[in-house]
């Protein structure tokens, strides 16, 4: 075990002794015999340093989501666009352009 490995575990059990004494730091400290700084400075580094049994690296998964395809219009000529990632706009044979338009255009500046 590396020294700051071992100061680490001894002033895990003061971090215990003192949350299990219910008076401030301060006072723990002080009754302890130990410096209120070095209390705090060993449990600030203590919570920013990856410990031994902290993996660096988590597996991850990663899946296509899960959205229904949407039916294509019933009984005509409607369009189905799909776009990247699985988007699919479905176009209604009496749609309006304007608003196609507009969709367009927002689906255009969304980034993939």
């Amino acid at each position: 075990m590396k020294e700051a490995e071992h100061r680490v575990a001894f002033w895990r059990g003061h971090w215990k002794a003192w949350a299990e004494s219910g008076t401030s730091q301060q006072a723990y400290c002080a009754r302890a015999g130990v410096t209120y700084a070095a209390f705090r400075y060993w449990r600030k580094r203590a919570n920013t340093e990856p410990s031994a049994t902290t993996p660096a690296f988590v597996p991850v998964v990663v899946e296509p989501p899960a959205t229904a395809v949407p039916a294509p219009p019933k009984g005509g000529t409607g369009l189905e666009i799909r776009l990247p990632f699985g988007r699919t706009v479905v176009v209604a044979p009496d749609f309006d352009e304007a608003v196609l338009a507009r969709v367009i255009r927002a689906l255009e500046q969304i980034p993939c």
